[in-house]
């Protein structure tokens, strides 16, 4: 890699955050009420049994994934992806399980310095309202909280997993677009609708890709490196692994480099960002695996090969534990917003790996607030935090390509 390939989207970096605080102090924010949280958790403990997986659910199993719609036109003009740790106005969320995690996560997020917004996708009016006091209850700027609403019905078509299904946004002829794909959950037919929800809303272009796709199985930086498993062929078929790396090349601006996938038997979704998580221009945080993982030496070879290439194209590699007992739990699914950093903590007898897991994002992030979460009920439903957020990049970006 090149310098200059990392050194122009830092100096964008810089100027966000710069242009973000300029004329703030500097506060920490705040952290959910904890009288509010375990009221949650209890509500939560009795919804468990109905709660859809990130992977599939056991009537999902085996079922053919649904076709996806055709791809469409190719976005105009210059054409990249915002990385997470870019500029954000803010974050997706589906209040659908897991609320306990999601009010935990709101509350720092807006009211941080600066605060980001969060966009709450409810099914009605009334659930909205609950929503509300809730989160006020909990401590969060409601100023900061918007709401989507969509109708969902009560066999499993909405999910909290936003990653999975939720708008991609991407800069196309310096406007900001979406890119969609098919959720690749048969099921799911309301999830698998609303990036097209929010683009109509937003007066949004909406490009279709043309693939069935699982969010979270991708990972960008702002010079436009991405990583994905190879599950994206392995799920369209139709498709050499050329095909789609040139795909994303046309949609989203990326130059795509594809790795070997976890076996199912360790993560169940196979998904990249289960162990990988880039944090800023020229860092990264990857997942380090004893040299055997549920009975596999594959996570240990498959991040430990990754992080040596990218190592070699000048990225700086931190690394943090990862493991299977019983569930796959990582610390690379953690949301960077703006200056927060939302990071798992599991608690009980993984203290020794919550405290290495922080000390490591301290190092990477010396600059952020980094806020554990209780991640000890989601990480048995196959996903952690960046799961279940979409984020929306700052329209900052508008207009720097137009020439």
């Amino acid at each position: 890699m090149t310098p200059s390939r990392l050194a122009l989207p830092a100096l964008f970096a810089l100027a966000c955050s710069t242009s973000a605080l300029a004329g703030e102090a500097r506060q920490p924010p705040r952290v959910a009420d904890p009288g509010v949280l375990a009221t949650l958790e209890a509500q939560d403990r009795a919804l468990a049994p109905f709660v859809l997986p990130k992977n599939a659910a056991p009537w999902e199993s085996g079922l053919p994934l649904a076709a996806p719609e055709p791809m469409g036109g190719t976005p105009p003009g210059y054409v990249r992806t915002f990385s997470e740790y870019e500029a954000n106005e803010g974050i997706f969320i589906r209040w659908a399980s897991f609320t306990a995690l999601q009010t935990e996560m709101i509350v720092p997020l807006t009211t941080a310095t600066p605060p980001s917004k969060v966009w709450i996708a409810v099914t009605s009016g009334a659930q909205e309202n609950t929503v509300r006091n809730t989160l006020q209850s909990a401590g969060a700027n409601l100023d900061h909280v918007r709401f989507v609403q969509q109708s969902c019905t009560v066999n499993g078509n909405c999910s909290v997993w936003m990653r999975d299904y939720g708008p991609r946004f991407i800069e196309s002829a310096g406007t900001r677009a979406i890119v969609d794909h098919q959720y690749n959950r048969p099921t799911r037919t309301a999830d698998n609708q609303f990036p097209s929800l929010v683009a109509a809303a937003w007066s949004e272009p909406l490009y279709n890709i043309g693939l069935s796709h699982g969010g979270g199985n991708y990972h960008s930086f702002s010079n436009q490196d991405a990583f994905m498993t190879r599950l994206i062929v392995n799920e369209n078929p139709g498709l050499t692994a050329q095909q789609v790396i040139d795909r994303y090349a046309a949609f989203q601006g990326v130059d795509l480099t594809l790795t070997d996938p976890f076996p199912t038997n360790v993560d169940s979704t196979q998904h990249i960002d289960m162990w990988m998580l880039p944090v800023a221009p020229d860092r990264i945080i990857i997942g380090d695996y004893p040299a055997s993982t549920g009975g596999s030496a594959v996570p240990k070879q498959v991040t430990d090969a990754t992080a040596a290439a990218l190592a070699s194209r000048g990225y700086t590699v931190f690394r943090t534990p990862g493991w299977r007992a019983n569930a796959h739990y990582t610390y690379t699914n953690a949301v960077i917003v703006n200056q927060v950093a939302l990071i798992c903590r599991f608690g009980g007898s993984y203290t020794t790996q919550d405290a290495q897991a922080l000390a490591v994002f301290q190092q990477a992030l010396p600059d952020h607030d980094i806020v554990q979460v209780n991640c000890a009920g989601i990480i048995t439903s196959a996903g952690a935090i960046h799961c279940i957020v979409m984020h929306v990049p700052d329209l900052i970006f508008r207009g720097r390509h137009e020439d």
